[in-house]
């Protein structure tokens, strides 16, 4: 589920295409991410030290992509990731099917 976040925007759309043609009709799919401005992707440390490249995705592009596969919204929602102590990371959740 939570896969586009180290995905870059080309390999998002090539997700959804393989996606879309490995579903058979009203298959469902779900995707997570962090909303946010996709040019403040960039490399994240974890606490052990390790960096991985993180991206940030717009939540209409995704719809527009999903969409554009022929794919419906079932749901759209979001859930406080806890970060820290003190700070939430909102993911978005999406549950698309693939129209008949």
């Amino acid at each position: 589920g939570f896969c586009l976040p180290y995905l870059s925007p080309s390999d998002v759309s090539k997700l959804i295409s393989d996606c879309y043609n490995l579903l058979t009709e009203d298959g469902v799919l779900y995707l997570s991410f962090v909303e946010g401005d996709p040019d403040k992707s960039g490399f994240m440390a974890a606490s052990t030290g390790d960096r991985t490249y993180f991206y940030y995705h717009d939540l209409e592009n995704i719809k527009k992509q999903l969409s554009d596969y022929n794919f419906e919204e079932v749901k759209i929602f979001s859930v406080a990731y806890p970060k820290s102590e003190t700070i939430n990371e909102m993911h978005t959740l999406l549950i698309v099917r693939k129209r008949k």
